[in-house]
């Protein structure tokens, strides 16, 4: 078994990336492009009171697809590298802040319920720390008493708070099958499954591993590509309908564009 030259940084990367970058040039132009029409939108949305539901709606609607934006635009820039695995990790992460704009955008009793999802995280970070009295957790323990955690369980318990759940509020929004099939698919590569493993390697017929790799490799880039590109477009859209100013024939545009850039894949 050999292990094969270790190059992400390296000068000797550079006919692989221009490789990968040329052969997925159109629907990275585009995805690029959708990225670009997202961030002018939400730098122009003003918000001037946040007095009603449909107000905070808002706002938080921006808040998330900012969060969207951030994650898409780190995993365009890890496509243009090679780095697929990572690609897909994100596209996970992305999937789980999708999921939240959908419900904000559809539901306006879901924010508070959302935001209280943090105690339920906190109650659990807290009884995790009790279960250890090392110098590391001397100070939260002093902190987080039994008397503490009593009392955040009660409150839990009385209004009724949900943890943060990816598959409720996929399912809330009638993202169901995409939970059960992107977003576990994804899964892989963010908990580092025996799954993800496989692109690092080559192995002989026997299943011996002989090769370990480390280099940019395209992989599903072009897919998840596309993917980002699909998403977007419905954030664009929902950004614009909840601030009344959908253009449908824009939205359709755009995913024809998207269509046909990967048609031929």
């Amino acid at each position: 078994m050999k292990i094969g030259k270790i190059y992400f940084s390296s000068e000797e990367i550079k006919n692989k990336i221009t490789n990968i970058n040329s052969n997925n040039d159109v629907i990275f132009y585009l995805l690029e492009s959708i990225l670009l029409k997202c961030k002018s939108f939400i730098e122009s949305a003003n918000v001037k009171k946040q007095s009603s539901k449909n107000d905070r709606k808002k706002v938080f609607a921006l808040v998330v697809a900012v969060r969207i934006l951030e994650i898409s635009e780190a995993s365009f820039l890890l496509m243009k590298k090679g780095m697929s695995n990572e690609v897909n990790t994100l596209f996970r992460v992305f999937l789980d802040a999708f999921f939240i704009f959908a419900n904000i955008c559809s539901n306006e009793s879901f924010i508070p319920n959302y935001l209280k999802s943090d105690e339920a995280a906190r109650l659990k970070l807290l009884n995790s720390t009790a279960k250890y009295d090392s110098t590391l957790f001397k100070r939260i323990n002093k902190y987080a008493s039994q008397e503490l955690r009593e009392k955040l369980g009660s409150k839990i318990k009385e209004e009724k708070i949900q943890a943060f759940n990816s598959y409720a509020y996929a399912d809330n929004v009638g993202c169901s099958e995409i939970y059960d099939s992107m977003y576990r698919l994804m899964s892989s590569s963010l908990h580092t499954t025996p799954r993800s493993l496989e692109k690092y390697v080559e192995e002989d017929n026997e299943g011996n591993i002989i090769k370990i790799k480390y280099y940019p490799a395209e992989g599903d880039i072009s897919q998840r590509a596309y993917d980002f590109s699909h998403f977007l477009i419905k954030i664009l859209s929902g950004l614009k309908e909840i601030f009344g100013c959908l253009d449908i024939e824009e939205i359709e545009k755009l995913i024809k564009d998207t269509n046909n850039a990967t048609k031929d894949k």
